[in-house]
């Protein structure tokens, strides 16, 4: 009976832990070997309109050593790629969101994205989001997942 419990109580944890499901970018750049979006395990994740937003890539190894880590999103709508703009100080991903700059090719480093008021351009539509972080033109990480924006 002990073990039913605890079972029981080990599962809706477990449950809680699962990680946001999500698909290699089209460029084929390096992913985290962990992705979440808020408590989002099922797709499409909700994005809120004026409600805060945080997003976590895990254990993510580096293909190049650098001090300059630009972060970007890119919202894709019918086939179309459009830039998402973020914050301007959230740009700069060695300021906000990594604790480990410089990076050194091929070290596992963490990611957070954090914006307090998600400043949402549409709202009522499904759309493929990608959260890149890249040094110029050499892709660090990226992920794709759906987000229904509301």
């Amino acid at each position: 009976m002990f073990k039913y419990l605890v079972v029981a109580a080990i599962i809706p944890v477990l449950a809680l832990a699962s990680p946001t499901p999500f698909r290699t970018c089209p460029n084929n750049a390096p992913v985290p070997e962990t992705f979440t979006v808020g408590d989002c395990t099922s797709l499409p994740c909700p994005i809120v309109r004026g409600q805060p937003l945080e997003a976590k890539g895990g254990n993510i190894i580096s293909p190049v050593s650098t001090s300059t880590v630009e972060a970007y999103i890119t919202v894709s709508l019918a086939g179309l790629d459009l830039d998402f703009p973020i914050p301007e100080e959230l740009v700069d991903a060695c300021a906000n969101g990594i604790n480990s700059c410089p990076l050194v090719a091929g070290q596992p480093f963490d990611y957070v994205f954090y914006d307090d008021d998600m400043n949402l351009p549409l709202g009522g539509i499904t759309v493929q989001i990608r959260v890149g972080l890249r040094d110029g033109a050499t892709e660090i990480a990226c992920v794709e997942f759906d987000g229904a924006l509301i």
